[in-house]
């Protein structure tokens, strides 16, 4: 069993089974918050909780296949769309199967709630797997609207199917639970607006190995100003708009800087584009990189750029701020959550090179006083807003209030198996 803080005896710990990507760093941030906060995790995707962090062996069996399939995507765009849609239909076809696999452990591990933690997929398995007696939370990322439900028929449909069940709802930012409004969350539902990844570890920050490695820093030396592109490679990441924008720089652009394109090391298509650009000799392109490693370089850096289309509260947006890198990224509602112009970092259209030439010029031409100044207020909004205790207080005391008050709809269906029916 999961060990949580003492409570009061009037507040017993919430136990809660998480339904959730078991290899993924923002599934385990949402752990350690609301385990800190008291909160008792049964298990997650099925499995019993483990009284540590699932080995690495797990990974290390998936790392051939997973990067072979990287390599393939890599390859070109049109790859990466048409796998894209293969594995959305498959997923949605082939989870009713694991949330019934999870119904049975739900079954004997008598949760006080099930949390699914990303619509369509983990939540729509959770969907599967909650009885009408049991309250099911359930968490929002940044494309689920905006490119999942909207651009495919069965993500919609299984969509709308969740919120239409959801009695909690989580999202990293305010504009999802608007949208989500839209998809059919019942008006009484309650919500809340919370980092998905768990927020910012800032004690963990403060103790952070400054050490990239042997590789890394003899690549990246001790003397060059970094601008980090943490994004890799995504539909909805426009690193085509970056490049192009670096080119309006290179007349002008410090020679010291170095523009480092993190988890890109298999993009094809951006190392062609890359060979042609102008500043081919400045632009640095790794593989992925472990969180230690990505928070080291962000500490290094003095922007972070990240350039989407579409995007909710990317966390790699919250750790830049933390540590001090000045963001530069796309004009989008979910970002202006978060990012005032030039108050605390700079926008600019996605797609539009020069904008973004332009925000990055204003970026790495601040002086040190401004510089200061806002890496002191991105330090006071990740604190207020972002930091991994607090999240996980919000996040448990948002559990107890719906436990205290829940009370099945009859118009639940007990039996969801399919996203047809």
């Amino acid at each position: 069993m999961a060990l949580g803080v003492d409570r009061p005896p009037c507040a017993p710990p919430v136990r809660v089974l998480l339904v959730a990507d078991v290899r993924s760093p923002h599934t385990w941030g949402w752990v350690a918050a609301v385990r800190s906060a008291g909160v008792v995790i049964l298990g997650v995707d099925g499995e019993p909780w483990p009284e540590h962090r699932p080995p690495s062996a797990r990974e290390g069996r998936r790392g051939g296949a997973s990067q072979r399939l990287r390599a393939f995507v890599g390859a070109t765009p049109r790859r990466l769309k048409f796998t894209g849609k293969v594995r959305r239909v498959a997923w949605l076809l082939l989870v009713p199967i694991k949330g019934r696999q999870i119904r049975r452990v739900v079954e004997r591990a008598k949760p006080d709630l099930v949390h699914g933690m990303r619509i369509p997929y983990e939540a729509f398995a959770a969907l599967v797997a909650c009885p009408s007696v049991v309250p099911l939370a359930v968490s929002i990322w940044g494309i689920d609207f905006t490119n999942d439900a909207s651009k495919n028929r069965l993500a919609g449909r299984a969509t709308r199917k969740i919120l239409a069940r959801t009695d909690l709802l989580f999202a990293d930012c305010q504009r999802d639970i608007d949208l989500a409004r839209t998809w059919g969350l019942r008006p009484a539902t309650p919500t809340a607006v919370l980092p998905g990844g768990g927020g910012i570890d800032l004690a963990r920050m403060a103790q952070a190995n400054t050490d990239l490695g042997k590789q890394a820093s003899s690549l990246l030396g001790s003397d060059y100003r970094l601008v980090v592109n943490a994004r890799g490679r995504r539909p909805y990441v426009r690193n085509d708009v970056l490049l192009d924008a670096l080119s309006f720089l290179a007349t002008d652009l410090d020679p010291r800087v170095r523009v480092v394109f993190l988890d890109s090391a298999h993009d094809q298509a951006l190392l062609r584009s890359i060979e042609r650009s102008r500043l081919r000799e400045r632009i640095i392109v790794t593989g992925k990189r472990s969180p230690g490693e990505v928070l080291s370089l962000f500490r290094r850096a003095e922007v972070s750029v990240s350039i989407t289309e579409q995007d909710g509260t990317p966390n790699s947006l919250l750790e830049a701020m933390a540590a001090g890198a000045i963001p530069v990224c796309g004009d989008l509602p979910s970002i202006r959550e978060w990012i005032e112009p030039g108050k605390n970092g700079f926008l600019a259209a996605f797609d539009n090179s020069q904008e973004v030439a332009e925000a990055l010029r204003l970026a790495l031409g601040l002086s040190d006083a401004e510089r200061s100044a806002i890496r002191i207020e991105n330090g006071r909004i990740i604190a207020k807003r972002a930091e991994r205790g607090s999240t996980g207080e919000r996040a448990a005391e948002k559990y107890r209030t719906l436990l205290m008050g829940y009370a099945p709809s009859l118009q639940i269906d007990d039996e969801p198996t399919s996203i047809s029916s």
